[in-house]
């Protein structure tokens, strides 16, 4: 990235605050062709309010990259009026959530563009995949709003702590996140379930394009059972995603002139022909009927275990030129948006902020998605593939005196 300056470059001069403005606007600038200052008070900012403060905004995008992790060492650092900067946090998540629309909509449509001129083989590595999920962050003090008790898989033990939906775009090697939304118990005023977040964001991405005129066919949406609900499926079909998910246990499909579950489904295919998958995975195709979203294809999937113990599932898809070994490796890539939840919490200080205030917590989590899509952009325009951390090392080294 040509906006970034070496440490070579600059030697070890201290930069003026003019300087460091000016090489974080350029980034910005390259993302999406405006200056930061545009973009501040086209998300809604009251920029007009303070404008000596506004333009600090950036400071958050880039808190990820810096060594510094609170705004206690930031005020040490480049002034005690930057611990005014809270008050932004604080006041104005749905300024910094469309901030981070600002930042990625222009690269997804990219994304979309880039796969319309590729041709058949390069589409399919490049085909785009909106994947949805959730994760928790285990957090303890006496002051914070709303953390509340969570099961975690992972620790396999309860937890107090704050529960984030991530939505993650998928393209090649380029994984970029639209909207990072924390989930607001049911006690809270602004409360929205999972998948009513996942519903908004499905019908906001649609609206988006279709100003745009884009067109969703192309792009696989994959997501686990816990999605699988019927605002979901209605809001994805209406877009026109190819949508790959795990079949939720408890609605019913028409299958033999029968109404049954998947469980039931399984009970009464296990006896029959089973077809080869990969080692120790056979499956059975079957067209059945839902009576809100039509005709789909399961796919009963049979598993052996180290043990030798037999595990079914069932796969859920709405395209019927979809072949089961077809559905069953898209939904296997929808386990790269775990592997970013590592990387977020990892390298990019996901849950590990203390900011009190329910509107600070939403406000970090749109700058750890910033941060994100900052990594990708990198990653995407470096001369040759590197790793998401030797992306974040760079960066890091790039931007030490900012």
């Amino acid at each position: 990235m040509h906006i970034l300056i070496s440490r070579t470059e600059k030697g070890d001069r201290k930069m003026s605050r003019r300087e460091k403005k000016k090489k974080a606007s350029g980034l910005v600038r390259q993302l999406t062709g405006r200056t930061l200052r545009f973009l501040i008070i086209g998300a809604g900012f009251p920029y007009h309010k303070s404008p000596h403060l506004y333009q600090w905004v950036w400071v958050f995008i880039l808190l990820p990259f810096l060594e510094e992790d609170t705004l206690s060492e930031l005020s040490g650092k480049y002034g005690g009026d930057l611990r005014k900067l809270y008050r932004i946090l604080t006041r104005h998540p749905e300024a910094f959530e469309k901030l981070l629309r600002m930042l990625a909509m222009p690269l997804f449509f990219g994304l979309l563009d880039d796969f319309g001129l590729s041709g058949e083989t390069e589409q399919s590595r490049r085909r785009i995949r909106i994947i949805f999920d959730d994760t928790k962050a285990e957090k303890s003090g006496k002051y914070m709003e709303f953390i509340h008790k969570l099961f975690d898989n992972a620790k396999d033990r309860y937890i107090m702590g704050c529960n984030y939906v991530l939505m993650l775009a998928v393209s090649g090697d380029t994984v970029i996140p639209p909207a990072f939304v924390l989930w607001l118990p049911a006690g809270h005023p602004d409360h929205r379930s999972k998948n009513d977040i996942a519903c908004d964001e499905i019908i906001r991405l649609r609206k988006a394009c279709d100003r745009r005129g884009c067109d969703l066919g192309e792009v696989e949406l994959t997501f686990d059972s816990a999605y699988h609900v019927q605002k979901v499926m209605n809001a994805a079909n209406a877009a026109g995603f190819r949508v790959i998910s795990k079949a939720d246990g408890k609605y019913k499909f028409e299958f033999e002139g029968e109404l049954l579950t998947p469980s039931e489904i399984i009970e009464k295919v296990a006896e029959r022909q089973w077809k080869y998958l990969e080692k120790k995975h056979d499956y059975q195709r079957i067209r059945a009927h839902h009576h809100v979203y039509g005709e789909v294809i399961l796919v009963v999937r049979r598993r052996q275990l180290k043990n030798k113990k037999i595990i079914y599932d069932v796969l859920i898809c709405n395209k019927f030129f979809y072949t089961a070994p077809r559905i069953h490796k898209c939904y296997k890539r929808r386990w790269k948006i775990e592997t970013y939840f590592k990387y977020y919490k990892q390298y990019l200080s996901l849950g590990k902020s203390q900011f009190q205030k329910i509107g600070s917590v939403r406000s970090h989590l749109s700058c750890v998605a910033m941060a994100g899509i900052i990594v990708a952009l990198f990653r995407r325009r470096f001369p040759r593939k590197i790793s998401f951390l030797r992306a974040v090392k760079l960066l890091r080294r790039e931007l030490w005196d900012i």
